[in-house]
């Protein structure tokens, strides 16, 4: 049996091992564009009265939490904005919806019309990892896959292959914290799972490549992991990932 064809169902078979439930957290990943000249714009009001409109929500328990991530540099195809909105609990998210109805996107009218076009994706957040302080300038990559498994053997691959090389970026001191959300509804969306990676500083960024190479050569000796390393394009398939700072309250 070919070596790709035999991994992925044994990825399948340890699927069926986990919790019926391993959900996480209710999460909207929100994504606005907006033409190159506007984004100072847009910046500057989720700076100001945009991120006291969150501070608020969170306040009020609409929200147990959020982040915002602008993007870095200009990208026509891609996204200018993102918000990350947790719930702690799915009977929450009704309480979103109310917003919507005056504040699409939650947005007041006159900054939405700065966007060109908005996407919004219900999701799960169903691996998170942080270490403690919280840097005081993180920088931010983004990265989107779509995926050729199941849910449930992603989330197998996760275990046994993503996560013990995050856990090593961590332990070598250049990673912060790791989200990964899986999407509930990807039928004909551009991405069906999402990887927020928290960067300690700009240098951590830089050593990235020079880390996942020292990462990758220990896990060498890691028989599950090894298993699977090299076989990833059969699993899920990376897209464009994006390097975003984050707007947030004084740490």
């Amino acid at each position: 049996m070919p070596i790709a064809r035999s991994l992925l169902l044994a990825l399948f078979a340890a699927a069926l091992a986990l919790p019926a439930q391993d959900t996480g957290s209710p999460t909207l990943v929100i994504t606005y564009r907006c033409t190159p000249d506007k984004r100072p714009d847009l910046r500057n009001y989720m700076r100001q009265a945009g991120l006291q409109q969150l501070e608020g929500y969170r306040k009020n328990a609409i929200l147990s939490g959020y982040r915002i991530l602008f993007s870095r540099y200009v990208d026509t195809n891609n996204w200018d904005l993102m918000v990350l909105l947790n719930f702690a609990q799915y009977a929450d998210v009704e309480k979103w919806k109310r917003i919507e109805r005056d504040s699409p996107a939650g947005l007041p009218p006159n900054t939405l019309a700065l966007t060109i076009s908005v996407s919004t994706y219900p999701v799960d957040l169903v691996r998170l990892k942080a270490a403690e302080p919280a840097p005081l300038q993180p920088v931010y990559l983004v990265i989107p896959y779509t995926l050729s498994v199941s849910k449930p053997a992603y989330l197998q691959y996760v275990d046994d292959y993503v996560t013990p090389q995050f856990d090593g970026w961590m332990s070598e001191g250049v990673l912060a914290r790791y989200e990964i959300f899986l999407q509930h509804y990807s039928a004909g969306r551009p991405w069906d799972s999402l990887l927020v990676l928290e960067y300690k500083d700009e240098e951590s960024l830089g050593d990235r490549e020079k880390i996942v190479n020292q990462v990758r050569e220990r896990l060498q000796s890691n028989s599950k992991w090894k298993a699977i390393d090299g076989n990833q394009q059969n699993i899920r398939t990376e897209k464009e990932a994006i390097v975003a700072d984050e707007i947030s309250l004084p740490r």
